[in-house]
Order: C-alpha cells, then structure tokens, then sequence
C-alpha cells in the first residue's frame, strides 16, 4: 500500500499530498524561527545520546543502550540512562 502511495497510484495519494504541503510548511517556519533567532535549542550541560526509533518495541533499543553503557563505562564515562519505559506511569516527574 505504501509503495502504491508513494508511486501516485492509490486515491489517498490526493489527499495526503496537501497534507505534506503543510507539514513542509510548518516545520519549515519552525526551522526559520531559529535560524533567526525567534527560538533557541537548549544545550545540555553533559553530552547527551538518545536511543529511540518510532516504533514503541521489539526493535533493540534496550540491547543498543546496554551495550552502550558498557562500552562507556570500560573507557572510564560515567554513565546515566533515562527511562520512561514503555506505557511507564509515575505519580510524579523526576523520579
């Protein structure tokens, strides 16, 4: 279906393509606010590595952030992993 979509093929291609006419043009003005300085990033005082995807499991993420720990931690880094976890709840942020 996708590749029927992407070819122009299928009749949801007429009316997804307005809607990335839009997306386009949002994060386009998004990213020209910062290039003139309407808006800043934030800078983390520590180096910072996010390991994430757009799916919510069964990709390795959990495998990719131990191995990574452990790499870190044999070159001597301390080492910190934050974790909502998948469908995680708490009574309050940070825990």
């Amino acid at each position: 279906m996708i590749a029927r979509i992407w070819s122009g093929e299928s009749p949801l291609w007429r009316l997804l393509l307005p809607l990335s006419w839009l997306y386009g043009l949002v994060s386009g003005a998004i990213r020209l606010s910062y290039k003139l300085g309407f808006k800043r990033a934030w800078r983390a005082p520590v180096p910072v590595v996010v390991v994430g995807n757009l799916t919510a499991g069964g990709n390795g993420k959990t495998p990719v952030v131990i191995w990574l720990v452990e790499k870190l931690q044999q070159r001597g880094v301390r080492v910190g992993v934050v974790s909502r976890g998948y469908g995680g709840k708490a009574a309050a942020y940070p825990l």
